[in-house]
């Protein structure tokens, strides 16, 4: 009965998993003698594991960039890029194709009537002090210029420059603008009001046989020294396109300098300097429309309102945009019980 009982013990013991002499924290010496004396006991032997003992916790903070894989990123940000940025060529291409239509007469508006002899309407025409292509160079170089002068004064070198950062901004300056001047075409094919100098340069038909102070509902054009675009254009002054886009553009170019221009790096007196040259700018493209007699003074005055809110809602989407890209890692807690300080053995589990 003792030789059945001893086989027994052997087959158990045999039977017992390797990871109790690890856990028991034994050497295999001491496990072969734990055994032997085991095997000369004369009852059966119940093996238990010693107690661990008291678990420590250590909560290790993982933010969400360290439990992302690279390659399934990646993939999603090319399914991601592909459609959006079809969409947005296929409309850049429709918006600015109407903005040139329209500005070229191509796309039809309001015929308004006018008052026989007018003063407000019988202005000479004496061309453009800020034409539309000087308009339009300045536009679009304004921005860019400022943003690189910005950047380099603010790192004081050109290897470290940001140029996606660059992009950005002037990518939303371009966009901005492009919805001023949308916005503004289309209030000019809406309203349909007259330019300053209408009279001189449309020399309506009627305009010579009606009597003074009435009201002319239709007209005809009869002048030889103008055409085409210029004649559709006197009827198109109500907003100002000038003083539209001018606005946007210097408010936009103002606030970049003042918010990531550091002035302790570039003196007390350059920062307003350059504020007001973007500030300038816009005033002479706008106040240049009165005194060519290009447009009326209300003109004026609701297209620089029109790029003035340009210019706020543009910089409102920036500090969002903003928000929205810059990281904010929801911290995660690692738990980690540390079973035996000798063993160094530890399971972790990701919470």
């Amino acid at each position: 009965m003792i030789g059945v009982r001893n086989t027994q013990k052997q087959q158990v013991l045999e039977q017992m998993p390797v990871t109790f002499m690890i856990e028991s924290n034994l050497s295999e010496e001491e496990w072969t003698e734990s055994r032997k004396r085991l095997l000369d006991n004369k009852g059966m032997v119940t093996t238990t594991p010693p107690e661990r003992p008291t678990s420590q916790t250590v909560h290790v903070n993982i933010t969400d960039a360290d439990k992302t894989q690279t390659q399934t990123t990646r993939i999603r940000c090319r399914r991601r890029l592909r459609v959006p940025h079809m969409i947005n060529g296929f409309l850049a291409i429709i918006v600015l194709s109407v903005i040139v239509l329209t500005e070229l007469g191509y796309v039809p508006g309001s015929k308004l009537g006018y008052i026989c002899n007018d003063p407000s309407l019988s202005h000479p025409f004496n061309g453009d002090t800020v034409t539309p292509v000087t308009l339009l160079l300045g536009s679009a170089l304004l921005p860019i210029l400022v943003l690189l002068l910005t950047e380099i004064l603010t790192r004081q070198t050109f290897k470290t420059l940001y140029y996606n950062e660059i992009w950005f901004f002037y990518k939303e300056s371009l966009i901005g603008c492009t919805l001023v001047l949308a916005i503004t075409e289309v209030m000019k094919v809406t309203v349909g009001e007259h330019r300053p100098h209408f009279l001189d340069v449309c020399e309506p038909d009627t305009n010579k046989d009606c009597v003074n102070g009435t009201f002319v509902h239709s007209y005809m054009c009869t002048t030889k020294k103008y055409q085409g675009y210029f004649l559709v254009d006197t009827s198109r002054s109500f907003p100002s396109g000038h003083s539209s886009v001018s606005v946007f553009v210097a408010l936009f170019s103002a606030y970049i300098i003042q918010t990531r221009l550091p002035t302790a790096k570039t003196g007390k007196l350059l920062k307003p300097f350059l504020i007001l040259v973007c500030l300038i700018w816009g005033l002479v493209c706008s106040l240049t429309r009165i005194t060519d007699r290009r447009h009326h003074w209300w003109d004026v005055l609701a297209g620089a309102t029109i790029g003035a809110i340009g210019a706020v809602y543009t910089l409102r989407l920036i500090h969002k945009k903003i928000g929205d890209i810059e990281p904010h890692p929801q911290i995660s807690t690692s738990t980690t019980t540390l079973l035996d300080i000798k063993n160094k053995d530890a399971t972790s589990v990701i919470i």
